[in-house]
């Protein structure tokens, strides 16, 4: 009789990496766990964006409007405007401004197509910048960043926790990608989800159908939005300030690229893109030098898009079945 060995590894593996996920702040050290709190930051609003572009077709220039915006609306609460440090109340402002934003966004560019509504994200994201730039009232601190709007730890009784430093913000993270990811997982199986996706395929034929699209794409710029501006907060509070360059269109190039990389359209290729980003960025930097990081993530774009138009993600199960059953052979081999 023949005992199969891994005989799923495309469903344990999600399980143990998660397990490897929760684990990792005990065996490793403050830079490293910051390194993955980025990743998973940027994995959030990577599937933020995947919403719009992988299953509704809709290619954006301006998602940085998403996610910086819903920063600055914090930092604003915290510092500039008003001096709010209760982080329920903070990570709801960021939520409601970018589910705010991203209706508006949704309604102008429900009006154009294309790389017509591409454009008009991008002008979108420039318009922000500048308002920015432009410290109305001083309530954004123009080119000098907010600082200091990091909420303080949430004390119960004698208890306290720190959520939005260090290790609690680790964790405080992976939950939120948690819980976009099974709302991800939800939404596409909903009937939200099939017009999603049939607007990606053929948008004329829903038209001739009798759909009425319009709706469909600013709830898709709505949820997007709500998810982008998750990230933006995460972001905020792990570095403690909220600067111009987070409402920089090349904000919103650089999530297309990720989520292009990882795989468009899929679950977990957002997610692997973001991770692989920014270690590759990271450690790049460290062998290279400088900004010279950026040629190595450049060659691997180009690669990607070359022998992988699809993505990182889609390769992985023609891959596993291989890595499975090399290793089953591996583990049956006599001394």
């Amino acid at each position: 009789m023949k005992i199969r060995i891994l005989p799923s590894p495309a469903h344990a593996l999600p399980w143990a990496i998660l397990a490897l996920l929760l684990a990792l702040p005990f065996f490793s050290g403050p830079y490293l766990v910051y390194l993955i709190t980025l990743a998973l930051t940027f994995a959030i609003f990577a599937l933020g964006y995947d919403l719009l572009f992988g299953h509704t077709g809709i290619v954006s220039f301006g998602h940085s409007v998403f996610y910086g915006m819903p920063a600055y609306a914090i930092g604003m609460l915290a510092h500039t405007v008003f001096d709010i440090k209760n982080a329920v109340v903070l990570i709801g402002a960021a939520l409601l401004t970018g589910i705010v934003l991203g209706a508006l966004v949704g309604w102008i560019c429900s009006f154009t197509r294309g790389i017509y509504l591409a454009i008009v994200t991008f002008a979108l994201a420039q318009i922000s910048e500048l308002f920015i730039f432009s410290d109305p009232r001083g309530i954004t601190h123009g080119e000098n960043s907010i600082t200091g709007i990091r909420p303080s730890a949430v004390t119960i009784g004698d208890f306290s926790l720190n959520l939005f430093s260090g290790v609690g913000l680790y964790y405080l993270t992976l939950a939120f990608l948690l819980v976009v990811l099974a709302g991800m997982v939800l939404l596409m199986r909903s009937q939200w989800g099939q017009v999603f996706h049939a607007i990606h395929q053929n948008e004329e034929r829903l038209l001739s159908l009798g759909y009425n699209t319009r709706p469909y794409k600013i709830l898709a710029f709505s949820l997007s939005g709500a998810i982008s501006a998750i990230a933006g907060s995460m972001i905020a509070f792990l570095n403690n300030i909220v600067s111009p360059a987070m409402v920089d269109w090349q904000v919103g190039a650089e999530i297309l690229l990720i989520t292009v990389l990882g795989g468009a359209g899929t679950m977990a290729g957002p997610i692997l893109g973001s991770f692989v980003v920014v270690f590759t960025q990271t450690y790049a930097s460290s062998l290279v030098g400088g900004g010279n990081w950026v040629y190595v993530l450049g060659a691997l774009y180009i690669l990607v898009a070359l022998f992988l138009p699809g993505g990182i993600m889609p390769m992985l199960p023609r891959l596993l079945p291989a890595f499975s059953s090399g290793l089953a052979r591996l583990l049956r081999r006599k001394p």
